[in-house]
């Protein structure tokens, strides 16, 4: 429960995990419309998690014109969730829990999720020590207000396309960009 609002998250805890050191904890956010449980699948950092020994939460968003969201401003400014509190609050929450390195929190999402992840490096640079966003920027409503307490490192990843080109005769390539 935060802000008197029901909010669920997909927890991942790796297999190797045992609790005697610090641990890094991944936020992973879904995109526009889809589910903690879809993002878990679709980003799935998981394998990675089982053997680079590191917490990962699948933040679940709330409905805002009948859609799942984060409120990160843009298409979502009327939406008056505080997403930035709840995500706070599940990095105290799994600290208190586990033993998580509070200087390794990481956030990643897709589209509305690598907005929020934005938002998250903003509003809660405090917390978090680097994002990675899979097309998603910042709305005019975050990069105004953004005022990050500390630099952090961020990565932006707005597509990847295959696409055929002229190679030798008789043969096609493929460059990636």
């Amino acid at each position: 429960m935060h802000d008197g609002i029901q909010r669920n998250y997909v927890l991942f805890i790796p297999a190797i995990y045992a609790g005697d050191s610090p641990v890094p904890l991944v936020l992973n956010f879904h995109g526009y419309t889809s589910s903690a449980e879809q993002q878990m699948f679709y980003g799935n950092f998981r394998p990675i998690a089982d053997t680079a020994n590191f917490i990962i939460v699948h933040p679940q968003g709330t409905l805002f014109n009948s859609n799942t969201h984060f409120n990160v401003g843009g298409w979502t400014i009327r939406s008056t969730v505080d997403d930035v509190g709840f995500t706070a609050a599940l990095i105290d929450s799994h600290a208190a829990t586990y033993n998580i390195n509070l200087n390794r929190v990481y956030s990643t999402g897709m589209s509305n999720g690598g907005f929020m992840s934005f938002l998250l490096a903003c509003q809660l640079s405090d917390k978090i020590a680097a994002i990675a966003s899979v097309t998603g920027s910042m709305t005019p409503e975050a990069f105004n207000s953004c005022n990050p307490q500390h630099p952090s490192c961020k990565y932006m990843v707005l597509a990847t396309m295959l696409f055929p080109t002229q190679g030798p005769p008789g043969q096609n390539q493929l460059l990636q960009s």
